[in-house]
C-alpha cells in the first residue's frame, strides 16, 4: 500500500534513489530522446556517458549516513542500464542498503551470463519495457531488428532461475491494436510474476506523442496539481554523479556531486529545502518545472500536497 505522502513529511531518508548507471542506449524508440538529433540533444546538455564504479560506490556507501534504509535503489534512467559493463557488481554492491533494488530494462540484452549475474548479486525485481509483440513493431518503434522469439526466450530463462527476483513485464499503449494487447498477454503472462499496459505522458516536448487519432496519449485522465511532489519523496544520481531531484530528461536543479558531498548531505542541504519550498510556492519560477507534465498526468495516489500546502509551506520555511 502506498504511503500517503503528506502524512511523513518532511522526510529523514528519502524513499528511493535512482541510479543512472548509463546514458547509452542499444535502442532508439521514437518517443525517447534517445531519437532526438545531434543537436537537439546539445541544447538539452544530454552527454552520452557511463558512471563510474569508483563514484557509485562513494555514493551508496553515502546512503549509510542515512538513519533508515531506503525503500528502494532503482538502476533506470535516460538510457539502457544493461549496457553498463559492471551493472552486475553495482547490483550487489548495493544490495542490503535499501528494502530492494530494481532495474528498468528494454530487456534486449538479458543473456544467460547476464540474468545469472543478476540474480545472483540479489537483484530484487526485474522491470523489462517492452515496445512491441512482433518483429516488425520492434523496428518500427525501436528503430533497431528484434526478434520478440529472442527476447521471450531470454525472459523465459530468467523467470525460470530468477530465484527471489520478481519480474514485471510492461509495454506502452502507443500503437497497440486490441490483437496486440491479447497477444502481450499470452505471450509475457506465463514467464512473469506481472504483467502490464502502461501510458506514456507528455515527456520529451519536442516529440508529440499522439495516437491515430491525433489525440495526445497520457496516463489516464488529467489530474492537475499545483506541486510536483516527487522531490520530495526520491533523488537521482546522474552518470556525471550530480544528484537531482527527479527523473526528468532536462534538469530542473543540481543539488551537487557525490565526488564533494555524500547523498545525505545534499538530502539535508539549504539548497535542496529552497527547491522544495519553490516547488510549494510556485514551480513554474523554475523553467523546467513549470513545462513539466508530471504534476498533470504523472503523480500517483497518495502523492498529492495540495490540501496540505499551508502547513507545508510553515514546515520548509523553518527548516
Amino acid at each position: 500500500m502506498r504511503t500517503t505522502l503528506s502524512e511523513v513529511l518532511p522526510l529523514r531518508t528519502p524513499f528511493s534513489l535512482h541510479v543512472f548507471p548509463s546514458y547509452y542506449c542499444n535502442f532508439k524508440c521514437t518517443y525517447c530522446l534517445h531519437n532526438l538529433s545531434a543537436e537537439a540533444l546539445r541544447e538539452r546538455r544530454f552527454e552520452r556517458q557511463l558512471m563510474d564504479f569508483g563514484m557509485y560506490e562513494k555514493a551508496i556507501d553515502g546512503l549509510k549516513e542515512f538513519p533508515d534504509k531506503l525503500k528502494a535503489i532503482i538502476f533506470a534512467g535516460h538510457g539502457e542500464p544493461l549496457v553498463h559493463p559492471q551493472i552486475r557488481e553495482m547490483v550487489k554492491f548495493a544490495d542490503g542498503v535499501a528494502d530492494r533494488t530494481e532495474i528498468v530494462t528494454n530487456g534486449s540484452l538479458l543473456s544467460m551470463g547476464m540474468s545469472e549475474g543478476l540474480i545472483a548479486a540479489g537483484l530484487g525485481v526485474l522491470r523489462v519495457s517492452i515496445q512491441a509483440v512482433t518483429d516488425e513493431g520492434y523496428e518500427r518503434i525501436t528503430g533497431r531488428k528484434v526478434r520478440v522469439a529472442d527476447l521471450l526466450e531470454c525472459l523465459r530463462y530468467f523467470y525460470k532461475t530468477r530465484g527471489n527476483t520478481r519480474v514485471h513485464v510492461k509495454i506502452i499503449d502507443m500503437g497497440l491494436s486490441n490483437d496486440d494487447i491479447e497477444r502481450f498477454y499470452d505471450l509475457f503472462g506465463p514467464i512473469a510474476d506481472e504483467v502490464s499496459i502502461e501510458y506514456v505522458i507528455p515527456f520529451i516536448n519536442e516529440i508529440p506523442l499522439t495516437n491515430d487519432k491525433g489525440k495526445t496519449k497520457h496516463g489516464g485522465p488529467e489530474s492537475e496539481s499545483k506541486i510536483c511532489s516527487m522531490p520530495f519523496y526520491m533523488i537521482a544520481l546522474d552518470p556525471n554523479g550530480d544528484l537531482v531531484p527527479c527523473c526528468s530528461s532536462v534538469v530542473p536543479y543540481c543539488y551537487g556531486n557525490v565526488k564533494k558531498e555524500s547523498i545525505k548531505q545534499m538530502w539535508d542541504s539549504p539548497e535542496r529545502n529552497r527547491f522544495l519550498l519553490l516547488q510549494l510556492v510556485d514551480l513554474s519560477q523554475n523553467r523546467v518545472c513549470g513545462a513539466c507534465s508530471v504534476p498533470r498526468y504523472g503523480l500517483q495516489e497518495g502523492d498529492y500536497l495540495d490540501e496540505d500546502r499551508g502547513r507545508l509551506i510553515k514546515v520548509y520555511g523553518e527548516e
